[in-house]
């Protein structure tokens, strides 16, 4: 496994960043994921009516990415990408 650090992770030392540098970022990640939401459930709303399949859901795999297409009511199999 030849890593670059010599000793382990616990004995290392770790940096100290103040909250209050990083909340003007959380605030940005918060826009970001809130536009990102819209946008999803905007799609969602465009495959439900042109299906004609109600309650049409993006669903998220473990890592995040869309994997697979459903409805809430389950009327439908889901259909994986």
């Amino acid at each position: 496994m030849g890593g670059i650090h010599k000793g382990s992770p616990t004995k290392m030392k770790k940096l100290k960043i103040p909250k209050a540098k990083l909340k003007a970022y959380w605030l940005a990640v918060e826009c970001v994921e809130d536009v990102y939401w819209k946008q999803i459930q905007l799609i969602e709303k465009y495959i439900s009516k042109d299906t004609g399949v109600k309650d049409i859901e993006l669903f998220h795999g473990d890592d995040g990415s869309i994997c697979g297409i459903g409805n809430t009511s389950r009327t439908i199999k889901l259909i994986h990408r």
